[in-house]
């Protein structure tokens, strides 16, 4: 992704099996990002929803907190 690191983003988990994946952001991008992610509708040309489902303060307690 161009420019991510400008904007603070960081895939740290993906599991196409069970359809997630947990992404890293600044809390100052966090809105952004989220809607950016809404606006994805095709992944080399499979069409997706992404839907963002919870967010943290923290990766460790998301994954604490969420049946993944």
């Amino acid at each position: 992704m161009k420019g991510a690191n400008k904007i603070g983003l960081w895939l740290v988990e993906l599991n196409p099996k069970e359809n997630y994946g947990i992404v890293r952001c600044s809390h100052e991008t966090k809105e952004i990002i989220i809607t950016a992610l809404t606006l994805i509708q095709e992944i080399n040309g499979t069409r997706v929803i992404i839907s963002p489902v919870k967010t943290s303060g923290t990766i460790k307690s998301l994954k604490e907190n969420t049946i993944l």
